[in-house]
């Protein structure tokens, strides 16, 4: 047996999440019977992180152990061939045989992208938010998100569990019509980063006070964040390794 990891890109939009539940379609369940025909004998894929119902990922990693002695690239071939097209495998390598795609990981980098016009093209990548945004408001309300962080009042989890997390990188860029937020941090939590932005929106559109967000910080009150913005707007960009 030995241990290969991948390098995945998937449309969320028609999926369930990432991680296999009961009756419903899932990027992981697709992948695990995908890669179990080309493999001939059960798998189990571990992700660098679970991604929700409508999340994408363009750099989605994920490990698996086998007994193939199949070429890397006829593999990846292979498991391309046969997958759908709202997946697909974008690199694939052989690695040591202690890789864990979740325990390894040194940070994640996401991206959330707005839209304050309506769009035909890339509609199911973008949030079209209606209402008129201030841009350096969006901009300064995500700038207290930097170092050690507790992300408590912004995720959707157990209330004794650790949110804390290291933010590496929070940055806006504006693109003619579209609002793009990318953050990197060693860890994220179940809705974190879009309980981010939606209390940002809040801010930008002159809903919540400038202060909201440190006060979320200070307080990991939920309760105080806007609400939660939509998946389809979120995407698992990059997972590093240190390599």
């Amino acid at each position: 047996m030995y241990t290969v990891k991948l390098v995945l890109e998937y449309d969320g939009t028609r999926f369930a999440g990432w991680q296999v539940q009961p009756c419903e379609r899932t990027v992981q369940k697709v992948v695990e019977d995908t890669i179990e025909k080309v493999v001939h004998h059960p798998v189990r894929l571990i992700a660098a992180g679970r991604t929700d119902a409508g999340v994408h990922a363009a750099g989605q990693v994920a490990g698996f152990k086998t007994e193939s002695d199949m070429e890397m690239w006829r593999l990846e071939k292979a498991l391309n061939g046969l997958l759908p097209r709202d997946v697909s495998v974008i690199r694939i390598d052989r690695v040591h045989d202690s890789f864990n795609a979740r325990f390894d990981a040194k940070s994640r980098s996401y991206r959330y992208t707005i839209s304050d016009r309506r769009l035909s093209i890339g509609r199911k990548y973008a949030w079209h938010v209606t209402y008129k945004l201030d841009r350096t408001l969006l901009e300064s309300s995500t700038s207290v998100l930097n170092g050690e962080c507790d992300l408590r009042g912004f995720s959707k989890g157990n209330e004794n569990q650790d949110f804390s997390t290291i933010v590496m990188k929070n940055q806006w860029t504006f693109n003619n019509n579209l609002m793009i937020f990318d953050i990197t941090a060693i860890r994220f939590f179940h809705h974190a980063v879009r309980g981010i932005i939606g209390s940002a929106v809040e801010i930008a559109r002159g809903k919540s006070s400038p202060s909201l967000m440190k006060q979320i910080l200070e307080t990991r009150d939920r309760k105080l964040a806007g609400p939660t913005a939509p998946a389809h707007g979120l995407c698992l960009v990059h997972v590093d390794y240190g390599e």
